[in-house]
């Protein structure tokens, strides 16, 4: 489950606007395209469209998996995870709502990738219990707790269980007061290869992760669920070098602090943030 793991850390966990399934597939496939290593010209939400016609992608358990297959070979396995509290009516063989949708992006040498993550998925499912308690989940922050504990449950290296561990106690810093310190795992576990900054939050702060994919001439996405302040964010003046400059800046109420960056071909740059808004 590696792509997933990937996707928990670049902040692509999303609640999905409402239990309608074309408009949550469309919410996910918006997040392909903006994949900067995704071909020029695909469009997502179209080949997503086209396939759900053609094959139900719920694989039952409260789980779907649409994809997107790439027109070439090369490129690494991308996943996008929606989650519904409601659940999505989305005519899965065993007539169970759905509450996780993995979108995925499936360049062709990482097709058997892709099944064996699939089949991984279920067995984690399954070992897990079900899936009442992410159905039952009070918000984002406790999915993405949950979705750790899959990963380390049917991790079958020290690799990903160790960077499971590491995402969780990045977590638990972020979400703990000011001044309170986090205990360490017990288990020793290597620094993910680029660390995000701790980021020092004022008391009673929320936190949300956020992506935003810088493209030339001018063009800005920003991933984040809250698609008025995204609005709010695309339209601010010089973006781009912002986030380049690396210094936190308010936008829309919010504080903006910079923890990485990936820069791509065609002089494409995603930036991974995190906004702090402060309780009044």
């Amino acid at each position: 489950m590696r792509s997933v793991l990937t996707a928990l850390q670049e902040g692509r966990l999303f609640e999905l606007p409402d239990t309608g399934k074309p408009r949550s597939l469309t919410f996910l496939a918006r997040i392909l395209d903006a994949n900067p290593n995704i071909e020029v010209g695909t469009d997502a939400i179209e080949e997503i469209q086209v396939r759900e016609q053609e094959c139900n992608t719920g694989i039952g358990l409260g789980v779907a998996v649409p994809h997107v297959r790439a027109r070439r070979d090369e490129g690494e396995l991308f996943c996008a995870i929606g989650w519904s509290a409601q659940g999505i009516d989305y005519g899965a063989q065993d007539g169970a709502l759905v509450h996780l949708v993995f979108m995925y992006y499936i360049p062709g040498a990482q097709k058997n990738v892709y099944l064996k993550e699939i089949s991984t998925l279920i067995k984690a499912v399954r070992k897990s219990g079900g899936m009442e308690p992410i159905a039952h989940a009070p918000d984002l922050n406790a999915v993405r707790n949950l979705l750790l504990d899959w990963v380390s449950m049917v991790a079958g290296e020290a690799g990903p269980e160790a960077v499971a561990r590491m995402i969780k106690l990045d977590l638990k810093q972020a979400q703990a007061p000011s001044g309170q310190p986090v205990s360490p795992p017990a288990v020793a576990t290597p620094a993910p290869a680029a660390p995000a900054p701790v980021v020092p939050l004022p008391p009673a702060a929320q936190v949300a992760t956020f992506s935003v994919l810088i493209a030339p001439p001018a063009t800005a996405f920003v991933l984040a669920h809250d698609a008025a302040w995204s609005t709010a964010m695309e339209k601010e003046g010089n973006l781009g070098p912002r986030l380049a400059a690396g210094t936190p800046f308010t936008v829309a109420g919010r504080q903006i602090f910079v923890t990485g960056a990936s820069r791509y071909e065609g002089d494409r740059t995603l930036y991974y943030c995190v906004a702090v808004v402060t309780a009044v």
